[in-house]
C-alpha cells in the first residue's frame, strides 16, 4: 500500500468574497510525481501557500504525511515539510553554495560553523547525482540550471517530504530541463514526492506518473499515465484553441532582413543564421546560454569579437545598435508589465510612447493623439480612456504592449519568452496578439528556451545548440515537434 504523502479534501479557500480555491481534491503519494497543469492561474498561488503552510480555510482538510494538519475549524498557522522550486531562484546569490544548502536551511543550530565540512558534505551529495557544482561558488555564478539543483538538494537535505516544482522550464533551457527530469526521476526512486505545476500538459506529459487538470481553483480531472493523450484533453480546453487560424506563411522565399555571419561571443561560437522579412521566427536555445548575446547584440550592449549581422544588407554596427529604436528594432521583454508600462502615465499616453523615437518620428500634438484614440478604440474598447492603467487587467496590459509595437510598426521586434508564465487563456490572446504583428507586415523573432505554443504562430524554427547553429526547420516541417511519440530526451540525444 501507498504512503500519502498530500492529501487535499475538498478544500475552499474565499479572500475579500472571491474563491480562490473550490471544493478542491488533490492526493500525492510517495515516490511519485504528481502534474498539475493550470489552464488559468487563478489559484495556484494560494494552493502553494496552503501546502507550505497550515493558513485557514474556509471548508475541507489537509492531511500531510497522513496526519490531519489543518482544517476548517481549526489552522494552526505551522509549515510542512515542503520545498518549492520556481523560476525566480530563493537563494541567496551572495552567499556559496554551501551556506544557501546548510546554514541558511530550517533547524540549523550551529554556532561555529566549518565551511570545510560544510563543503564536503555539499561534495558527497552533489557526486550522488553527478552534478559539476562546488559548495564554495558563489550562487551569483551559477546558471540557471545549476541553481535549481541547488535548490533540488537543498530540499533533500532538509529532509523535504514534499518538492513543488513550478513553471521551471520558462528558466532552463530544454537540453537542461531533460537533465533536471532525470534528477526528478531518480530522487523519486529514493521516496521523495514532487508536484509539477506547469502550464501545457505536453511538458507534464513527459515527466509525471499522474496529472491533474485545474481551472479556476478547482480541479476537474486526474489522468493516469495511460491517459496521456491530446485527445482526452478536448473537452476540457484544447477544444477551445483548435479555432486558432493557421498564421499566413510569412517570409519565406522573401528577402532577407536579419543575418548573423560567424559572429563570435564569449558564448556565440560562429553563428550563422538568418531571417525573412515579414516571417515570425523562433530562435530555440537548447541550452539556454546564447539568447542573451543576441539580444545585448541588437540593443547595443555587446559588440562582438568577430564576424558581422546583417539589418536589410547593410552592416549592423554597435553604434546603429545603440539607437536600434531609431532603425525600427523594437524588443518585447521577458516580463513586459513590470518592465516596459509606465504607471504614472495613462492608456494613451503609454500607447503612443514609441512614436517619437523613430527616426523622423511623429510630433505628438493633441491632433495626432486624438486621431490614435479614434483608430485604436474599436480595438481597445473604452480602455483606451483610462487615466490609471493599474485598474486594468493583465490581458489588457498586454494589449496595451503589443497594441504600442503595432502603432509603432518596426521593421523587427524581439520578443523574449513571449508565453512565459502566461496561463493557457492569454496563451491563446497572445497568439493573436502577434499575428495582428505579422499581418502589418513587422518581423517577429522570439527568443525562447521553451517552444510550447510557440509553433502556433511561428513560420521558422531555428535550433541553437552550444552557441552554435544546429538545424532549421520551416513550418511545413514543425510537424516532426508537434508528434506525440517524440520527447524531449529523443530530440537531444
Amino acid at each position: 500500500m501507498k504512503n500519502e504523502i498530500l492529501r487535499l479534501e475538498r478544500v475552499t479557500v474565499i479572500r475579500d468574497e472571491v474563491t480562490l480555491l473550490d471544493n478542491f481534491n488533490l492526493h500525492i503519494f510517495q515516490g511519485e510525481i504528481m502534474g498539475l497543469v493550470c489552464i488559468n492561474a487563478n489559484g495556484k498561488e494560494p494552493l502553494i501557500q496552503l501546502i507550505s503552510q497550515n493558513v485557514p480555510i474556509h471548508y475541507g482538510r489537509v492531511y500531510f504525511n497522513e496526519v490531519l494538519v489543518n482544517n476548517y475549524q481549526h489552522s494552526p498557522l505551522t509549515m510542512n515539510k515542503v520545498a518549492v522550486i520556481e523560476q525566480k531562484s530563493r537563494l541567496i546569490e551572495d552567499l556559496s553554495v554551501a551556506d544557501n544548502v546548510f546554514v541558511l536551511r530550517r533547524g540549523f543550530r550551529k554556532y561555529v560553523i566549518s565551511p570545510r565540512v560544510l563543503n564536503e558534505q555539499f561534495r558527497q551529495f552533489a557526486e550522488e547525482i553527478d552534478a559539476d557544482i562546488d559548495g564554495n561558488d558563489l550562487v551569483a555564478h551559477l546558471s540557471s540550471y545549476q541553481k535549481c539543483v541547488v535548490e533540488l538538494l537543498r530540499a533533500v537535505i532538509m529532509g523535504a517530504k514534499l518538492i513543488v516544482i513550478m513553471d521551471i522550464s520558462n528558466c532552463i533551457g530544454a537540453a537542461d530541463l531533460v537533465k533536471f527530469h532525470e534528477l526528478l526521476r531518480y530522487y523519486c526512486r529514493k521516496g521523495f514526492s514532487f508536484l509539477y505545476i506547469c502550464n501545457h500538459h505536453e511538458e507534464a506529459f513527459k515527466i509525471c506518473t499522474r496529472m491533474s487538470l485545474m481551472k479556476d481553483g478547482k480541479i476537474l480531472r486526474v489522468f493516469g499515465r495511460n491517459e496521456f493523450q491530446n485527445d482526452n484533453l478536448v473537452p476540457y480546453y484544447i477544444g477551445e484553441f483548435s479555432d486558432l487560424a493557421a498564421p499566413e506563411a510569412g517570409g519565406q522565399g522573401k528577402e532577407k532582413i536579419l543575418a548573423f555571419r560567424n559572429v563570435c561571443t564569449d558564448n556565440l561560437k560562429n553563428m550563422t543564421f538568418s531571417v525573412d522579412r515579414g516571417e515570425c521566427t523562433v530562435l530555440f536555445d537548447m541550452d539556454n546560454t546564447v539568447l542573451s548575446d543576441i539580444l545585448q547584440i541588437m540593443n547595443g550592449k555587446l559588440h562582438p569579437y568577430s564576424g558581422a549581422v546583417f539589418l536589410e544588407d547593410a552592416v549592423f554596427t554597435q553604434e546603429a545598435a545603440q539607437h536600434a529604436l531609431e532603425g525600427s528594432v523594437a524588443f518585447i521583454g521577458e516580463d513586459p508589465i513590470r518592465t516596459m508600462l509606465f504607471k504614472e502615465m495613462s492608456y494613451l499616453e503609454n500607447l503612443c510612447f514609441l512614436l517619437d523615437q523613430k527616426r523622423n518620428g511623429v510630433r505628438l500634438s493633441k491632433r495626432i493623439v486624438r486621431s490614435i484614440a479614434r483608430e485604436y478604440e474599436p480595438l481597445i474598447g473604452p480602455e483606451i480612456y483610462e487615466t490609471d492603467i493599474t485598474n486594468l487587467k493583465i490581458q489588457s496590459l498586454y494589449d496595451l504592449i503589443y497594441y504600442r509595437i503595432q502603432l509603432f510598426h518596426p521593421k523587427i521586434v524581439f520578443c523574449v519568452q513571449p508565453f512565459a508564465g502566461a496561463d493557457m487563456y492569454l496563451r491563446r490572446h497572445l497568439i493573436e496578439l502577434i499575428n495582428r504583428l505579422k499581418q502589418k507586415g513587422i518581423t517577429v523573432i522570439f527568443l525562447s528556451v521553451n517552444i510550447a505554443d510557440s509553433l502556433v504562430v511561428a513560420d521558422k524554427l531555428i535550433l541553437l545548440e552550444k552557441g552554435r547553429f544546429s538545424s532549421e526547420y520551416l513550418r511545413s516541417e514543425f510537424h516532426v515537434f508537434q508528434s506525440e511519440a517524440i520527447t524531449l530526451e529523443e530530440l537531444f540525444k
